[in-house]
């Protein structure tokens, strides 16, 4: 039985990386690993990403805001996501009934669209995810934020650019009607929105709207 024991621990080591392992609170079960899609397929696709510097570091600076959505059901990915295939439904769903805080430490643009690669913050968890549909910033949800958030969606939503310009008039205003951590966020957030606006790419979509729209 204590030899039966060492090899199947040998063997999940082989398969998953030493990385990986350390990264998990328990034993990861071979069947938490299921054949899916790679976020990237094509070794060539694999050669052009590189983290994007500035863009993570700006997600980073929003700290353990993060949690993970439904979304995240057959995308939630190993630390080495580029060797492995994605976890399975039953393990992702158990990850996100923890409602753990996540931080983002790393971005990228890849093949059909962006990934983030997320931290829990007990420092057990590490995952490569979805950028636009498996997280969500938890200050989004905060009812004196909610006007705000609502009105920079719409500029974001919004092609036609006069009308662009009447909400940010009344995101301006709303940031005004906000005190202490919350007018902090909302002037980082509006700050945010005006670079997007001149340059309209995932990565300068404002941090406080992940999840929003």
């Amino acid at each position: 039985m204590k030899m039966r024991k060492i090899i199947s621990k040998v063997a999940i080591l082989l398969f998953f990386g030493t990385s990986v392992l350390s990264s998990f609170n328990g034993t990861i079960q071979a069947s938490d690993i299921v054949p899916d899609t790679k976020i990237a397929t094509t070794s060539e696709t694999k050669k052009d990403e590189t983290i994007d510097q500035a863009w993570s570091q700006k997600l980073a600076k929003a700290g353990y805001v993060f949690r993970l959505t439904k979304s995240v059901y057959s995308t939630l990915y190993p630390d080495n996501w580029i060797d492995h295939q994605a976890y399975s439904k039953k393990y992702a769903k158990k990850i996100v009934a923890k409602k753990m805080l996540f931080k983002v430490d790393q971005a990228k643009s890849i093949e059909n669209g962006s990934a983030v690669h997320i931290i829990s913050q007990n420092g057990k968890y590490r995952f490569w995810v979805n950028f636009l549909t498996d997280i969500d910033n938890v200050n989004g949800h905060k009812k004196s934020l909610k006007a705000l958030i609502n009105i920079e969606t719409k500029i974001i939503r919004d092609a036609h650019p006069q009308a662009a310009l009447k909400q940010f008039a009344k995101a301006e205003k709303a940031t005004t009607k906000l005190k202490g951590k919350d007018r902090k966020l909302a002037r980082e957030s509006l700050k945010e929105l005006k670079q997007w606006s001149k340059d309209e790419r995932y990565a300068k979509i404002p941090t406080l709207l992940i999840g929003s729209l």
